[in-house]
């Protein structure tokens, strides 16, 4: 979360509120989801530096155009 207040004024009790976020945010996030971003994070990095393309996850099995009869949606 980015929190830009460039050109803003903010109360003294916003300002406590959001010192408050940011000391506590690390206590609520789920250490193994914490630690499992970190490590996915790191191995992406260190394929863009050397270059590997991302794996593929999502591939196309068929591809049909236009619309199917009744009978091939009843499987007819």
């Amino acid at each position: 979360m980015i929190n830009s207040l460039q050109g803003t004024a903010i109360s003294k009790g916003q300002q406590r509120q959001q010192e408050f976020q940011d000391r506590c945010r690390a206590a609520f996030l789920n250490p193994v989801l914490a630690d499992s971003v970190a490590a996915t994070i790191k191995v992406i990095e260190e394929r863009k530096e050397q270059g590997i393309k991302p794996e593929k996850i999502w591939t196309k099995d068929f591809e049909e155009s236009g619309t199917c009869s009744v009978a091939e949606w009843m499987g007819y």
